[in-house]
Order: C-alpha cells, then sequence, then structure tokens
C-alpha cells in the first residue's frame, strides 16, 4: 500500500534501521558518514523524499516494513529534494560533505547509469527498510515483492544496489541476481542486483 503520511516517529525508525546495521566488521558506505546519526538523518531526508513523490510503499498499516520504489516514467519534483539536502548540510560540516561526496563519485557508472545509457526502463527501489521490532519476521520478503509485483505488471526489471555482501546475499535469496559491483576504495563495494520480469518462456525455462 501507498504511504502518503508518515509520523514522525516512524522516519527517525528508519533512519536508525539503517544507521544500525551491524555490517560485522566488512567495510560499507556506512562509513562514508563521519557518524552513524549523519548516516540516519540521510535516510530520514531521503523518507521525506519519498514520500513527496509518492513513492513510499509498505506492507501494512502496521508498517513491518517500507519500501521507496521510482517507476519508470516517475518524476522527482525538484522541490522534494529540499529536505534530502537539509539533512545533509545539517548533519555533516563542508569537509564532511566534501569527502562523502568524493566518496560516493568513485567507482564509474553503476546499473541505473547503464540501463539508461541503453533507454531501457526500469523500477528502481531506492530504499528498503524493516524496523527493529519487526525484523527477521519475513517482512523483507513481504515489501520486496511489492516490488516484483509491480515490474511483473509494468513489464520491467527491478534493479536496486547495496553496500554489503551480506546484504546482497539476502537479495539473491529473495530471488534477484548478481548484475555487477562498483568498488569504493576502502569503503568496500557496491552490488547491483536485478530482478527480471517473469514470462512465459522464463517460467518454462525454469521448468525444465
Amino acid at each position: 500500500m501507498k504511504v502518503s503520511a508518515l509520523e514522525e516517529s516512524a522516519i527517525q525508525s528508519i533512519g536508525r534501521a539503517f544507521a544500525c546495521y551491524d555490517y560485522k566488521g566488512e567495510p560499507g558506505l556506512i562509513d562514508a558518514f563521519p557518524r552513524r546519526s549523519a548516516a540516519a538523518a540521510f535516510i530520514c531526508g531521503y523518507v521525506r523524499m519519498a514520500l513527496q513523490n509518492g513513492m513510499l510503499y509498505t506492507t501494512s498499516e502496521q508498517g513491518e516494513a517500507y519500501l521507496a520504489y521510482k517507476l519508470p516514467s516517475q518524476k522527482i519534483r525538484f522541490r522534494s529534494v529540499f529536505p534530502l539536502a537539509k539533512a545533509l548540510f545539517g548533519s555533516m560540516n563542508l569537509k564532511e560533505l566534501l569527502h562523502f561526496a568524493s566518496v560516493m563519485s568513485r567507482g564509474g557508472a553503476g546499473l541505473r547509469r547503464q540501463l539508461d545509457r541503453e533507454r531501457k526502463p526500469y523500477l528502481y527501489v531506492g530504499l528498503l527498510c524493516v524496523p527493529e521490532p519487526y525484523q527477521r519476521k519475513g517482512c523483507m520478503r513481504k515489501a520486496l515483492e511489492l516490488a516484483f509485483a509491480e515490474g511483473k505488471r509494468l513489464g520491467v526489471p527491478v534493479i536496486l544496489d547495496t553496500d554489503a555482501r551480506s546484504k546482497c546475499e539476502k537479495y539473491l535469496h529473495l530471488g534477484m541476481q548478481l548484475a555487477g559491483t562498483r568498488r569504493f576504495s576502502s569503503h568496500g563495494r557496491l552490488y547491483y542486483l536485478i530482478k527480471y520480469p517473469a514470462c512465459a518462456g522464463e517460467k518454462g525455462r525454469e521448468s525444465k
């Protein structure tokens, strides 16, 4: 179901869930932020941006999981980026912002840019979060299936990127395929994943 409004406490819980993820010693883009609180602020800004663009969804009224995705023809409203910019400038000083921008610019073009160059439509998942009280209860699968169902309806692949091998393995387990990686020096890698829409031909091949 689409989310049109969200209480501040729920937005903060999404930010905390990302910031408190246990990487178990693995490097990740979380290290590009000067503090975990800055990462939480960035995610909260992203959620507010998604809300303003009608891109935020949840599995039920209980909010067990949240998903933000952008449809192939959907445009980001210019004013909607203000909450994200405010979160960045409010949580980091200039030196920290320049470091963050430098890290994010490394590694070359990603899967989205590749598909854009090829003029191939896709559904992009920019955020998937299961708040702490609902973790390890299958809610991640339910949320991702919302995107898969929409991708199938539109006949386009679903793509996303994630910054840890442990996260990547979860998405692989849920039916996505690894489409490539992008290295960020000491900050690890981004993993690009894709889920192609099922078609009769694919189902036939899978049954053989």
